[in-house]
């Protein structure tokens, strides 16, 4: 046996607008990308240094075997979050 809901059976939803209408998902999504870069700000930090220390080692040319070894250093590195 099927039983469908009448949309009145939920008053609490039906008069609310869109998150997006009255600007609330506006505000969660800034938050959100706020705070992914603040977390993601010291690991950026690191493979910069990292990238300027390998590149330092090489005289200051940007090689293709150099190009790798800075990729491959990066994406081996531990990618979890600063504690």
């Amino acid at each position: 046996m099927a039983y469908v809901t009448h949309n009145g059976n939920f008053g609490l939803w039906v008069d609310r607008a869109a998150p997006v209408a009255n600007g609330v998902g506006r505000k969660v999504k800034r938050l959100a990308r706020r705070l992914t870069n603040a977390l993601e700000a010291p690991r950026r930090t690191e493979v910069d240094r990292e990238a300027a220390r390998l590149l330092a080692q090489s005289g200051g040319r940007l090689t293709d075997s150099m190009e790798r070894e800075i990729f491959r250093k990066v994406f081996a590195s531990d990618w979890s979050l600063p504690q």
